[in-house]
């Protein structure tokens, strides 16, 4: 299957530097080289009061590095993400998503929960995840917005295992300045 792939959205800009993720935030790969495949997952909080948001956390991985961490997953956590994934797909007439690329808009298209409709406008928290191909976004996977109650089911088909994994992960190579601790603990973090 041929792929199409867009220009790097700046919605999947690191928001620290303003421009697009160059490293693997695991062994420090040039991701910007073509042919190098990576995913961005960015978490988000909204502020009602002011109608702003901010970013939690933010990282690019490489493909290889990716599919070591999913190694870390139990077969439970795994088990249960595809089979919620594919109850999902199949509810909205899976098993192929359909876009119209002539008319494609993302900033629409990551404006609700991939997976619940619900504008991420109304939520306190959501994740961005897409995936990446050197300097261009793939959209034969499309990006996806996650919502909070996504966030929380996924959570909840997660084996204790795979939660000590990603709590590894969150401290190793996201973890905050200690001033700031407190405002992570018990983030999701979800590896689709």
């Amino acid at each position: 299957m041929d792929e199409f792939m867009v220009d790097i959205p700046e919605q999947f800009y690191s928001d620290s530097e303003g421009k697009p993720f160059d490293t693997c935030v695991v062994c420090g790969k040039d991701l910007l080289k073509d042919g190098t495949r990576y995913v961005i997952e960015k978490a988000m909080k909204n502020y009602a009061e002011s109608q702003y948001n901010a970013t939690l956390f933010e990282y690019a991985m490489c493909l290889d590095c990716y599919q070591e961490m999913q190694k870390g997953m139990s077969e439970e956590s795994m088990r249960n993400l595809t089979e919620y994934y594919q109850r999902i797909i199949s509810e909205k007439g899976g098993p192929y998503i359909t876009i119209d690329l002539a008319n494609f808009d993302l900033k629409d298209w990551l404006s609700k929960c991939f997976f619940k409709d619900k504008p991420v406008a109304e939520m306190k928290e959501y994740q961005l995840i897409g995936q990446f191909d050197g300097n261009r976004m793939i959209m034969n996977t499309p990006p996806m917005a996650i919502g909070e109650e996504v966030m929380e089911e996924m959570s909840e088909l997660l084996s204790e295992q795979t939660k000590g994994e990603m709590d590894r992960f969150r401290q190793e190579f996201l973890g905050p300045p200690p001033e700031i601790e407190e405002l992570f603990k018990g983030r999701k973090l979800i590896f689709l």
